[in-house]
């Protein structure tokens, strides 16, 4: 059942890749500095004049020579670690448990599971500046404690003071006690709540953009205690094809179950900035316990992160395409007879959302035909309750929106909504005709299907604990599943329809 922890099969290959990353790692340091020193974000060109006049004049050289020194060294190190990529497995998978060690789950009646997703943009300091966001270890570490201690105070060294702008009274949400079902009646409300806190005992956490691999280690410290299975470092890098990635994929999966078999697959077709790094889509099954009657009991996890430039829903669109074929790869090669599968989910940053003209296509993508979105009535119409997941670039510092607090303050208002959040495309066009979402980039989809036990959606969560720390806000999604009773295995085929 366990997956290899190693990227490499054997420690030779795994001490030489350690060293070639060491031998790498001072021109890599240099040249994010000299970025740092070069790129600011909107509280050091308004309010920090002197820090900026003091990396220009000396930072900026400094760093350079510094980089073109390392440079010798750094290209030894690129000798070993190019060719190694192609030896490489495409995920690293931190195990912090024993399988001897763990007892077996016996479960029955009713089972409940937390979903988080969430884009951090820890990419290397200097180019997390271009989102406006910087100090990417500080980030990284006060997120690590975030995820691990939801009630914990938000500690996002936020200096900037903007005054917010008029706004109207904050509408009311929505709070109906709804439960999703397999008929007609899933077409009414169901309780969203926007949460200044994650949720307590989530069973997986998917984050997208977890580039900068010292970000990666602060994670993996802090999380692992509470979430012992986690895949990291997906994806490959370095000569791919006819190209060269300069990044993995970023995705990060944690997760409290273990995983039985994971396997990623690369998209072929991106451009422009996103060529840069190997996105894709990571498939995983996890294993959940057991049935009285020894029936095994599964789930099954899909994570991506598609391509990002708003003019490309071509791309996005052979993207989704591809994403279905592969999951039907991935589970018609890893299912078992006898499997009992409760849930079948879909998450990660899609690069669209479902109210802007501009993403038409997506929206109408077969996708949604198998995957089910709970946040959305149809189409280019989201249900009222919902609010967007990307922010403004240029208004992270905002007061209005650099606290947990205020940024709940906001996301609860329709009007302060329409000032920080970043607007349906193109610019202009309201979208979500009377309700205003917002362009809520990030998802958690599952799947409904015969060959699947009916799963119960009893709340979705929109989390305002990362503000400051990132221009997403995360989603959460909690559900349930009962569990047959009787010993009769359960269909298991998991045929997606074409």
């Amino acid at each position: 059942m366990s997956l290899p922890e190693s990227p490499f099969s054997c420690l030779c290959l795994q001490f030489l890749f350690s060293l070639s990353s060491a031998l790498l790692f001072p021109s890599y340091w240099f040249i994010d500095r000299l970025l740092s020193c070069a790129v600011f974000t909107s509280i050091e060109r308004f309010h920090r004049p002197g820090l900026r006049f003091l990396c220009l004049v000396l930072g900026v050289p400094l760093f350079l020579l510094l980089f073109i020194l390392s440079l010798p060294l750094g290209f030894f190190g690129f000798l070993f670690w190019a060719p190694l990529q192609k030896l490489r497995r495409p995920f690293s998978y931190q195990n912090s448990v024993k399988t001897c060690d763990v007892p077996e789950k016996i479960l029955e009646g009713d089972c409940s599971f937390i979903f988080i997703s969430a884009n951090l943009c820890l990419l290397p300091d200097g180019l997390a500046r271009f989102s406006n966001l910087h100090h990417t270890q500080r980030r990284s570490l006060a997120i690590s404690r975030l995820l691990c201690s939801p009630s914990e105070p938000a500690q996002n060294n936020c200096e900037d003071k903007v005054p917010m702008c008029s706004t109207e009274d904050v509408l009311p949400m929505i709070e109906i006690p709804y439960k999703i079902k397999r008929d007609a009646s899933a077409e009414g409300d169901m309780p969203f709540e926007v949460s200044t806190v994650f949720p307590q005992n989530a069973d997986f956490v998917c984050l997208q953009e977890v580039f900068d691999g010292r970000a990666s280690r602060k994670l993996r410290h802090c999380l692992g205690s509470t979430f012992p299975h986690i895949l990291y470092d997906i994806g490959p890098s370095g000569p791919h094809g006819c190209g060269f990635r300069f990044f993995r994929s970023g995705l990060f999966l944690a997760s409290r179950h273990p995983f039985m078999a994971a396997k990623y697959y690369f998209y072929p077709n991106a451009r422009g900035e996103d060529a840069l790094a190997s996105k894709g889509l990571l498939c995983v099954k996890v294993y959940i316990g057991m049935t009285k009657q020894k029936q095994k009991i599964v789930g099954y996890i899909n994570c991506t992160h598609l391509h990002a430039p708003e003019s490309d829903a071509v791309i996005r669109c052979d993207q989704m395409s591809l994403l279905l074929q592969w999951v039907l790869d991935f589970q018609s090669q890893y299912s078992e007879d006898g499997d009992l599968v409760v849930f079948d989910v879909l998450c990660g940053d899609l690069n669209f959302d479902n109210c802007s003209t501009d993403d038409c296509m997506e929206q109408k993508h077969q996708l949604f035909s198998v995957y089910k979105d709970p946040c959305r009535d149809s189409a280019g119409q989201d249900r009222r309750g919902t609010v967007g997941t990307l922010l403004r670039w240029d208004c992270l510092y905002h007061e209005a929106i650099n606290t947990p607090a205020s940024l709940k303050r906001t996301l609860d208002s329709e009007a302060e909504r329409r000032l920080y959040v970043a607007p349906p495309l193109p610019e202009g066009i309201d979208g979500s005709g009377a309700h205003w979402t917002g362009r809520r980039i990030d998802y958690i989809l599952y799947r409904e299907s015969d060959s699947l036990l009916s799963l119960a959606v009893n709340k979705f969560q929109f989390i305002t604990q990362l503000a400051g720390l990132s221009d997403h806000v995360p989603v959460s999604m909690h559900f349930s599943i009962s569990l047959p009773g009787g010993s009769s295995p359960v269909n298991n085929d998991t045929t997606i329809p074409h």
